[in-house]
């Protein structure tokens, strides 16, 4: 029974956070994808995640009684327990090959694990994670006791274990540099027939999950990301390289290296990140091959992580890379001098579960929480019957895939990956709906964040949908900046971290923008004024340099000069084109023409001048915006 506590209290204090804080809702990105995918056995994209689909498919069909959204969430919270447990019991082990009996340490390096932010998270949401977390954690163990007892059985099951973690998640192909430490240094006992048959092994657990996805894909699932039904599909499924062959997919931001060190602080906090310092230090004097392990493992992971700018969770990344640091931390723990160990190692355990439980608890809590379920809801319950629905982005897309398969909301329409098919030359028989209208479509009209495409000789008049969550309730909702949103450019690749729940503030602001341009077309300047003035205030943060700017021009159209002042030179810090500086300071030059400001006048028309320099099509617009009136 004793033998039991040590994995058995981290396994039971995660489960109770877990049931305490999960939610039967869909989450932010693409968790949406992998209910629907578990739901009807779908193809995930690459390279198809099937040890996990089949795993959580079988849980839930154990948990048929319970609501199936809730059933793969609690999948996840049960790896995340098992892998608590792991980590107490590679603490426990580790601590005994260095001499030490400290049971507690090992329990209280559990708990602490259990209770990180990002590793609690990942017990309440649909992805792999959790799963890849335990995978390693009980590698970590078995790579401990293979160490010690130089046994071929626990080298084979170490073997096993290196391919089910990448069975679970590709991502641990950057652990590659520790298994290769790992096999030099016992290279002796492997001997290169054991080290040749086990490397095979390795190979047989990490793709044979995989063989089933050519099946999978030949039942026709309504979630198909490819078609890997022929071996040379399906090779190139199982090697990804959409994702990593992208221009700036990587590359060095020094957000991600701050919110890489964030996160590190988040799931340790004060007392695991001590107790990790010291334990690293003890390893240092005692076992610096162990330390060299940890460091092969925990750096080319957290760096690939770091790197991997087009990755949006980072954190649960990182995660994969930290957890020899949960074994560290044990090691820290035990150093406390003996005479006060257990009562020491107690109070430290406590203090860091308790303070993690009251700054995590709200952020981490997915109960009776529903925003990414409703962004998905808003378009999907507000196109026409029958609607085409043309989506680019992972929340958008996972969240209606999701709400159709696995809640059968609104069947009739036909949702549509923008990246990998386009019904743009349909007959136009059915209404569609873009997320964001290619130029092909000029005449595409705002329908909220949507833009509808008109069918031949139809009249479409824009649409203001009312959002079924206002601007200030969204901001009041805001949690940690764990997203990421991606702004591709003719030459670079864009990066920026937000909240996941700024992405409604985003929709906002398209479907505002949207109708201004919208109005300002048909010269219906008041309208289109209110409009972008609407979509400015919803994101002040962020301002959009074409929407303030016309903005601007809307205000100086209605004569509204006071307003559209400040504008137009607010606008002229930004990023607009050459035509519209020369719009903004021509307008600008007008207005203190007007207001007997000939200096500042001056100023602006050389300004706008300087712009337009020997481009005669510029030179055309300035003339034009400078035609007596």
């Amino acid at each position: 029974m004793k033998r039991l506590l040590v994995p058995g209290i981290p396994a039971a204090l995660s489960l109770v956070l877990s049931l305490c804080t999960v939610g039967a809702t869909v989450g932010w990105q693409d968790s949406g994808f992998f209910l629907a995918g578990v739901k009807e056995l779908g193809v995930l994209y690459a390279p198809g995640f099937v040890l996990y689909l089949l795993l959580c498919k079988a849980w839930t069909l154990v948990l048929g009684f319970i609501d199936f959204t809730l059933a793969v969430h609690l999948f996840s919270a049960l790896c995340a327990a098992a892998a608590a447990a792991a980590i107490a019991g590679a603490s426990r082990a580790l601590l005994r090959t260095l001499g030490s009996e400290n049971d507690v340490a090992a329990t209280v390096a559990g708990c602490l694990a259990a209770s990180g932010y990002t590793f609690w998270s990942s017990a309440l949401l649909a992805k792999s994670y959790a799963l890849l977390y335990l995978v390693l954690s009980v590698l970590l163990w078995r790579m401990i006791r293979a160490a010690e007892t130089k046994i071929g059985r626990d080298f084979t099951i170490v073997a096993a274990l290196i391919g089910l973690a990448w069975a679970a998640h590709p991502s641990a192909t950057s652990l590659g540099a520790a298994f290769a430490l790992f096999v030099v240094l016992h290279r002796r006992v492997l001997g290169a027939k054991g080290i040749a048959w086990r490397t095979g092994v390795a190979a047989a657990c990490a793709i044979g999950p995989s063989l089933l996805l050519p099946v999978l894909a030949m039942r026709r699932p309504e979630l198909m990301f490819g078609d890997p039904t022929t071996l040379g599909a399906w090779i190139t499924y199982l090697a990804g390289g959409a994702f990593t062959s992208r221009p700036g997919t990587f590359g060095l931001e020094s957000w991600r290296v701050v919110h890489a060190l964030t996160f590190l602080w988040e799931d340790f906090l004060l007392v695991g990140l001590a107790a990790a310092l010291v334990g690293l230090s003890r390893l240092a004097s005692v076992n610096r091959p162990l330390l060299l392990g940890f460091a092969a493992w925990i750096l080319p992971s957290a760096t690939v992580a770091t790197l991997f700018r087009i990755e949006g969770q980072q954190d649960l990344w990182l995660v994969a890379a930290w957890l020899p640091l949960h074994l560290a931390v044990a090691v820290g723990l035990s150093r406390i001098p003996r005479r006060v160990a257990r009562v020491a190692t107690l109070v430290a355990g406590v203090a860091g579960i308790g303070w993690a439980v009251a700054v995590n608890a709200r952020d981490v809590s997915m109960r009776g929480y529903d925003l990414a379920e409703k962004f998905g809801r808003f378009p999907l319950e507000n196109v026409e019957p029958n609607a085409v629905l043309l989506l680019e982005s992972d929340d958008a897309l996972a969240t209606t895939r999701y709400l159709q398969i696995v809640k059968g909301v609104r069947r009739d329409v036909l949702v549509v990956d923008a990246a990998r098919a386009n019904p743009g030359a349909s007959d136009g028989s059915r209404p569609l709906y873009y997320e964001r209208a290619p130029e092909s479509e000029p005449t595409a009209v705002p329908a909220g964040p949507l833009m509808r495409r008109p069918a031949p000789g139809e009249t479409v008049e824009p649409k203001d949908w009312p959002f079924p969550v206002r601007v200030d309730e969204v901001r009041a909702c805001f949690r940690r900046e764990r997203g990421i949103r991606l702004r591709i450019e003719p030459d670079r690749l864009i990066v920026e971290p937000e909240p996941y729940e700024r992405r409604w503030i985003a929709a906002y602001v398209r479907a505002q923008g949207q109708l201004g341009h919208a109005f300002f077309r048909r010269g219906e300047h008041g309208r289109a004024a209110d409009a972008f003035e609407a979509a400015r205030k919803a994101d002040p943060e962020a301002p959009d340099g074409d929407l303030l700017h016309l903005e601007g021009v809307s205000r100086f159209l209605l004569n509204d000069f006071a307003r559209a002042e400040p504008l137009l030179k607010s606008s002229l810090r930004m990023g607009l084109t050459s035509r519209q500086r020369v719009r903004a300071c021509t307008y600008l030059a007008t207005i203190c023409r007007r207001q007997g400001r000939s200096g500042e006048a001056m100023r602006y028309q050389e300004q706008a001048m300087g712009v337009v320099g020997s481009d005669p099509d510029l030179r055309r617009e300035f003339d034009h915006f400078n035609r007596p009136r």
